[in-house]
């Protein structure tokens, strides 16, 4: 009781008084307490008929301007209740929604179940794929006539024949797959993988003009026979391009004068690269303005 009384000397007759005029408020050793130092302070208390009357026979008279709440004192412990209703109402929150979450479950589960099965077989719907040819087995061939058509002196240069033979493949590897792409779009059989295909046509032309770039030592008929390639594969270049432009611009790919012009000297230079006597008009020009 020591904080108490403490706590009761810190409080001013009025809030004491307070106290003892209105016992059904609060708890009698508190009433008590304070009546025992008004007694002390030498204030007269009220009369015991008057701290015995209920509340509403009680006689009417202001409040003071402070009224002591009741959690202020040590004797005052909150209730149980008062302590844990908080954790209580966070439980009855989870497992409502815990209630409701196993509720929805149920019912979708019941809904899944009470659909009827289908027994009806899967249809699986075929799709065409239009996959370029990879021409490795044409390309083999291809390099092993070309370099049939260098003279014997040539071929004698093992190491200039083999790095020939080397730019050569990468050559038919680009023109066969040019060829092939620039057939599909004449005849108008090109589908939706037509700008991925020509982008690898594309690359296979980089890869050849990137090696061309270089000097190989090669002999000067390889030489010339390398710059026919390097023309040949410019046109293919071009052509593709447009192609692959007008399909994605237009849904469809189709071949006018120059892009047919453009093939017709492409494949006309393949053919003489095998031996077959040429058919177009010598160009005019550098190779490397085209």
């Amino acid at each position: 009781m020591s904080s108490s009384s403490d706590s009761f000397l810190q409080k001013s007759s009025e809030e004491l008084l307070y106290l003892v005029q209105h016992p059904e408020l609060y708890h009698a050793t508190l009433v008590a307490e304070a009546g025992r130092e008004l007694r002390r302070r030498g204030v007269d208390l009220p009369r015991p008929h008057v701290q015995a009357q209920m509340p509403e026979q009680a006689p009417q008279q202001a409040a003071p301007a402070f009224e002591p709440a009741p959690h202020h004192y040590a004797e005052e412990a909150p209730s149980p209740l008062a302590r844990w209703w908080p954790a209580g109402l966070i439980a009855a929150a989870v497992a409502g929604l815990a209630w409701w979450g196993l509720r929805e479950s149920t019912a979708t589960s019941a809904a899944v179940a009470a659909k009827p099965v289908s027994t009806e077989p899967i249809v699986l719907e075929a799709v065409k794929a239009d996959r370029m040819p990879d021409f490795e087995a044409e390309t083999s061939r291809q390099v092993a006539t070309t370099r049939r058509q260098l003279s014997p002196t040539d071929r004698a240069d093992t190491t200039a024949a083999g790095r020939y033979a080397r730019m050569a493949r990468r050559y038919w590897l680009a023109e066969n797959a040019a060829a092939y792409l620039t057939k599909q779009a004449a005849g108008k059989k090109v589908s939706t993988v037509f700008p991925g295909q020509v982008t690898i046509a594309l690359e296979r032309i980089t890869w050849f003009m990137k090696a061309k770039a270089y000097n190989q030592h090669l002999t000067p008929k390889m030489e010339e026979r390398l710059a026919l390639m390097q023309q040949g594969l410019v046109l293919r270049r071009n052509s593709l391009e447009n192609l692959k432009t007008r399909y994605e611009t237009y849904g469809e790919t189709y071949l006018d004068r120059d892009l047919n012009r453009a093939d017709f000297e492409a494949s006309d230079i393949g053919g003489e690269l095998l031996g077959q006597p040429s058919k177009r008009a010598p160009m005019q020009g550098n190779i490397s303005e085209l």
